[in-house]
């Protein structure tokens, strides 16, 4: 009897171990879940105002894209 009560205390206190690191992990996911609804919420904005120089801006720098007629010289030389 003393053997199981020992065993039923001991499955007890790591439960609760589980459940703080459950818990923790939870918390972190939530902030990530908001800080990428922020994310979302300043693209959809972005993509709303129409802004044609971000577009541009960011196809150029981002993706590398320039127009047919464009030439891009690319400075090697580190300075």
């Amino acid at each position: 009897m003393c053997v199981f009560v020992v065993y039923v205390v001991y499955m007890l206190i790591q439960q609760q171990f589980d459940i703080k690191d459950r818990q923790l992990e939870l918390v972190m996911l939530q902030q990530q879940v908001e800080q990428q609804r922020l994310d979302n919420k300043e693209m959809e904005r972005l993509l709303a105002s129409d802004n044609e120089a971000y577009i541009e801006r960011l196809a150029k720098d981002e993706y590398g894209y320039a127009y047919p007629d464009e030439t891009i010289y690319i400075d090697t030389s580190g300075n």
